[in-house]
């Protein structure tokens, strides 16, 4: 049993700004978890850390490594994390991509690899996490940097 997430979401920014906001340390903490000073280059890991939530069999820690890089197209990174140090029980992959269109930019989001009941349960806390919180963090970081308030 595994549950993938497939989100599409269109903005009127060049595929440039889009790709910025994905990449840029600075952009990407407006928007996403602190990831540090991050690298969109293969094998790059970073860590972030949130409250644990017990019940969820979660320790409060999401561990990132970029797995693919294809500038202005593509990127692609583990998402994991599990109950306690060392012991990791959800072991996804976020996948961005960048489509043209000739009045800005798709933007698809691949969340896959929730396997197992607890995990499919997961994904649907985290559907609404990339629908409801982070895309309008997005949206907003978006905005800012198209008008020149980074």
């Amino acid at each position: 049993m595994q549950r993938d997430l497939h989100i599409k979401w269109f903005y009127p920014y060049p595929l440039e700004t889009i790709w910025e906001c994905l990449t840029e340390p600075s952009l990407l903490k407006q928007w996403s978890l602190n990831a540090g000073d991050f690298k969109p280059e293969v094998g790059f890991k970073w860590m972030m850390v949130q409250p644990p939530r017990p019940k969820m069999k979660w320790d409060g820690k999401t561990y990132f490594e970029v797995l693919e890089v294809v500038p202005l197209q593509k990127l692609a990174y583990s998402f994991r994390g599990g109950p306690s140090e060392g012991v990791i029980t959800l072991d996804t992959v976020v996948t961005w991509k960048l489509v043209p269109k000739d009045d800005g930019t798709e933007l698809h989001l691949h969340h896959t690899g929730f396997k197992g009941a607890r995990n499919i349960f997961a994904s649907f806390i985290m559907e609404m996490g990339w629908k409801n919180k982070v895309i309008k963090r997005l949206e907003k970081a978006l905005q800012q940097y198209s008008y020149g308030e980074r």
